[in-house]
């Protein structure tokens, strides 16, 4: 929604605890068995991508 990469990501991964990646691949496998998938769209952000979209908002 930017236009443009968010500062402070340098993968397209998910940083989370242990216990959240293994919950998220046990629903990953229901979904695969029910002929669906997973797409996360909202996950932890970085400071620096919080920093970088507070100056996006911040723009006129």
């Amino acid at each position: 929604f930017t236009g443009k990469p968010v500062d402070g990501y340098a993968a397209n991964r998910v940083l989370g605890t242990q216990a959240l990646c293994r919950a998220l691949e046990r629903a990953r496998q229901r979904a695969e068995a029910l002929g669906f998938g997973l797409l996360l769209w909202d996950v932890y952000r970085p400071q620096r991508a919080v920093d970088g979209l507070i100056r996006w908002a911040a723009q006129p």
